[in-house]
């Protein structure tokens, strides 16, 4: 069964607003420590998923705020991840968990690492459900496995990609007008 979202609780998450029918989601304003500490619960078991390592980042980038946790999670048998002389290359999965309505996302990603830094992507609405190359059934079982026990609802790629249903200012960085219902749903404001 697919989620959709009415006007108002699009509206509401917008501006900041939980949505949800339990804790700490139906609190009528939003408590980042609680919201987060429940976040942080379903991080720590991806601790448990067979083969799977994973960052997650409860700091919006550094900066900001993103109405989500960012957790990339890669295969902890080495197979995800290119190592040469000069740089790490790691093909993995993004796992967007949602911090105003119980709701997540999952997209490939690669990240790169060398001595000077590195560099991420980001989940879009065209690059939802998208896997990495080789064989995930076992790791994206298991994350949704993991999502479902906490009671947070997967979203469907094409709902996502659907055209807000009403003018709106969203506070991100990620996209411009005119916006989908992911810009509404997964949003970082820098």
């Amino acid at each position: 069964m697919s989620i959709t979202f009415s006007n108002q609780e699009l509206q509401r998450i917008i501006a900041g607003d939980p949505i949800g029918v339990f804790y700490p989601y139906n609190l009528k304003e939003y408590n980042h420590q609680e919201i987060d500490t429940y976040i942080s619960k379903v991080v720590g078991s991806f601790g448990g998923i067979r083969n799977l390592l994973h960052e997650a980042d409860f700091n919006s980038y550094g900066s900001g705020y993103a109405s989500y946790v960012d957790v990339f999670c890669w295969k902890r048998d080495g197979t995800s991840t290119q190592i040469d002389e000069y740089e790490t290359t790691i093909d993995g999965i993004r796992v967007y968990i949602n911090r105003l309505a119980p709701i997540a996302i999952l997209g490939s990603d690669q990240v790169t690492k060398h001595r000077n830094g590195g560099s991420s992507g980001f989940i879009h609405s065209h690059t939802v459900n998208r896997l990495p190359p080789g064989d995930w059934t076992e790791q994206v079982e298991s994350i949704k496995k993991v999502l479902d026990k906490f009671q947070y609802k997967i979203m469907d790629k094409s709902y996502l990609h659907q055209a807000l249903p009403f003018q709106a200012k969203i506070p991100t960085i990620l996209a411009d007008p005119p916006y989908k219902i992911f810009d509404a749903l997964f949003y970082w404001e820098d």
